[in-house]
């Protein structure tokens, strides 16, 4: 899989971060967090 180039704002990365964190998304949907914020980024996912 390719790297992404795009750069996201710390305020950005701490709100997907803290969403990630306080629903259990790993632990629900076996997502790393990585995973989770390409899938944000592509519109897959809406917060």
């Amino acid at each position: 899989m390719a790297k992404s180039l795009i750069a996201y704002t710390d305020e950005t990365i701490d709100i997907l971060g803290n969403y990630f964190v306080r629903y259990n998304i790993h632990q629900e949907y076996g997502l790393t967090f990585e995973r989770f914020v390409d899938r944000w980024a592509r519109g897959i996912i809406e917060l």
